[in-house]
């Protein structure tokens, strides 16, 4: 057969996208996206499966975009509730799933989200509340004034009230009247098409982790596991990261009803080669095939070993990490005037790639285990392999180190033995145990958590993704003597500038405490901006920099908004520079509960070519009205000006707990944007 003859500049061409689905391709083209057994699930109409877990990067999002695609009765939610909701009991009155506080905080999902449905049919002309059906006439306020997170709370106050008085009769009208609605809904959908699927997605990202936020996501899933079997019209689908489903696995006494529902989502070699493919020959007319014919086209073995082994070796089954690793690979062989990706380009980016990804797995763990990168650090010089004893005197080590005592208390006590520590390390992905011809680490799957089979002579490793970063030897540590100090020099700290590490969260703790505190008003005005720069600088340095004032005069007093240089390199404001310009970023800084109309004309006035079209209005309320989304939608549709997103008081404390948690996430922000874009489409 023919070779086909690929231009010289092919690898110019090649667009292989964005690590994060939010941004990615994907969203456009769905002939780049990859069908797994996890998506075939999804797309099945009979399938019983509510639950969809997977690690950082492992293509949630992305099977979202699928569903969206090939069926068009679809209602997308992304909660804000975790964060909002104060439970009015104590937490462990929810613990167990049998007892009233539980079940109260459960049917007030379930009805939400039948609720979210039916507010859905109205809208699309397919239900009209005054035929028939008293149960849902009685809800219309519910349906049509409220949005799901607002539903929530008005019917988790409403059925708390009755617990905490012990109304008994109250408590069972309200049970009684979410049975009724999903009757009278389950009427309705007799007579048409009235199915709908409810993506939930992207749940974790406006909560500070606490265990009332897990104990309100285990009541939304247990939620849809019933309503999954109550309803003819309802298919819920949650999108859970992996660490999130383990605590919910550890908390729930009868997780057995949610675990037949999961599945997780599993690559293998194959499809992960097929997503890089895709994406490699599609600016082509002339393609060759996938399943490795074109993955040679673009990438050169060596003597020392298959470029697909290389990469697999180092990406741990998850599409965001090959993705990202191809991308380093491709730039690094375009400036080294190379045709296609050689060994030495796929080992140059794995430097940077290593250095990313741990910090990703420090950020993507922290809140179970607060601050875990700085254990993870103190591996650094050491070597990549460990024996039993080397675990036990690593351990002894940072448990008479100052900054892990202070940083890592909460939770590295239950960890102190060199078996409970392996399991914590093999369990986020960190080390893997040797056997005879390979290195077993942990896959996604039902068995995950199963406890890693090994004994007083077994070998640690760990996973290669992370040598480089942590500049591993390899040889096999056996012990660490006394005088081995640990050490974490080479790690190039995610600090502020001019930060220690004790001096970083205590200045994030103190802004946090100052923020609660601070008065509404104009007599605080000043000192909120001063607490917003805070927020900006403590919490964004790693995208926005040179965060400077910019003083103005209104009614005789003086305005300070913040105006920060965007040189983000990835992640979300890398594209908030690319799709609005915006190589500026504008802080406004409302020391108020209401937003007027000229708060969105003042930051209109800085949105330009030059200084690019993307503002933040931060402000002291909770909700963000309708009057807001109009005022967002003229500066952007009517005025053309950019976008202009509002931040409340709790955004800044959701950044503020993240970062002190030692996760650096941008998925917060992200949604807020996402938020807007949305609402004003």
């Amino acid at each position: 057969m023919t070779r086909i003859q690929l231009p010289k500049d092919a690898l110019k061409r090649v667009k292989i996208g964005q690590a994060f689905a939010e941004y990615d391709i994907v969203r456009k083209d769905p002939q780049l996206f990859v069908s797994t057994p996890a998506t075939l699930t999804s797309l099945d109409p009979d399938g019983t499966n509510c639950f969809y877990v997977g690690r950082r990067g492992a293509g949630k999002t992305a099977i979202t975009f699928e569903v969206e695609r090939k069926f068009p009765r679809t209602i997308h939610i992304i909660p804000q509730i975790f964060d909002l909701l104060k439970l009015p009991l104590e937490q462990e009155e929810f613990v167990d799933t049998r007892q009233r506080p539980f079940k109260s905080l459960m049917h007030s999902m379930e009805r939400a989200l039948v609720d979210e449905v039916i507010k859905t049919w109205s809208e699309k002309k397919l239900f009209k509340f005054d035929k028939g059906f008293d149960a849902i006439k009685r809800e219309r306020g519910l349906i049509e004034d409220c949005d799901f997170d607002l539903r929530v709370l008005n019917l988790t106050e409403e059925i708390f009230e009755a617990v905490s008085k012990d109304n008994e009769k109250l408590w069972l009208r309200q049970i009684k009247r979410s049975k009724e609605i999903i009757e009278a809904a389950n009427s309705i959908a007799s007579n048409g098409n009235y199915d709908y699927i409810l993506l939930i997605d992207r749940l974790d990202e406006s909560w500070d982790g606490s265990d009332s936020a897990i104990i309100c996501l285990m009541a939304m899933m247990h939620a849809a596991v019933r309503l999954r079997a109550a309803t003819s019209f309802l298919r819920p689908y949650i999108f859970i990261r992996e660490n999130i489903y383990d605590r919910i696995r550890a908390l729930d006494n009868e997780f057995s009803r949610l675990e037949t529902s999961a599945v997780f989502l599993d690559w293998s070699e194959a499809k992960l080669m097929e997503l890089v493919e895709r994406r490699l020959v599609k600016p082509f007319n002339t393609k060759p095939k996938l399943g490795g014919e074109a993955w040679s086209y673009f990438f050169e073995d060596s003597e020392v070993s298959s470029s697909l082994l290389q990469v697999m070796g180092l990406c741990q089954h998850r599409p965001r990490d090959v993705l990202m690793l191809t991308s380093y690979a491709i730039d690094n062989a375009i400036n080294n005037g190379n045709t296609k990706i050689t060994y030495d380009d796929l080992a140059d980016a794995s430097i940077r790639y290593s250095t990313s990804r741990l910090k990703d797995l420090g950020d993507e763990f922290a809140e179970n285990y607060p601050n875990i990168i700085l254990v993870l650090e103190y591996f650094y010089g050491l070597g990549n392999e460990f024996t039993v004893n080397a675990i036990e005197d690593f351990i002894q080590k940072l448990l008479v180190n100052e900054t892990i005592a202070k940083h890592c208390q909460d939770w590295l006590y239950d960890y102190t033995t060199p078996f409970r520590f392996v399991e914590l390390l093999y369990g986020i992905g960190f080390i893997g145990i040797k056997r005879r011809k390979h290195t077993q680490y942990k896959e996604s799957g039902k068995d995950s958590n199963a406890k890693p089979a090994f004994d007083n002579n077994s070998i640690f490793e760990i996973h290669p993704t992370y040598h480089q970063a942590l500049n591993l030897r390899p040889v096999l540590i056996s012990d660490l003597k006394d005088e081995t100090m640990l050490k974490n020099e080479g790690i190039l700290e995610d600090l502020p500038e001019s930060f220690q590490l004790d001096d970083y969260k205590a200045a994030l703790e103190d802004t946090l405490t100052r923020l609660q505190s601070h008065p509404k008003g104009p007599g605080g005005a000043r000192e909120f901006e001063e607490i917003v720069g805070q927020v900006i600088k403590l919490c964004f340095f790693r995208s926005l920099t040179n965060i400077q004032p910019s003083e103005r005069m209104l009614d005789g007093s003086s305005i300070r908004d913040w105006v920060a240089s965007n040189r983000a390199s990835g992640g979300f404001w890398e594209m908030v520079r690319h799709k609005y310009g915006a190589t500026q970023v504008v802080w406004e800084c409302k020391n108020y509960d209401e937003l007027k109309s000229d708060d969105f004309h003042q930051l209109q006035y800085y949105l330009s070519d030059t200084f690019g079209r993307f503002g933040i209005i931060v402000f002291r309320g909770e909700e963000i009205k309708t009057s807001y989304l109009h005022h967002v939608s003229n500066v952007a549709n009517k005025n053309r000006a950019g976008l202009v997103i509002v931040l409340t008081q709790k955004d800044m404390e959701v950044f503020l707990r993240q970062s002190i948690k030692g996760a650096f996430k941008e998925s917060h922000i992200q949604d807020r944007h996402d938020y807007f874009i949305r609402r004003i489409s």
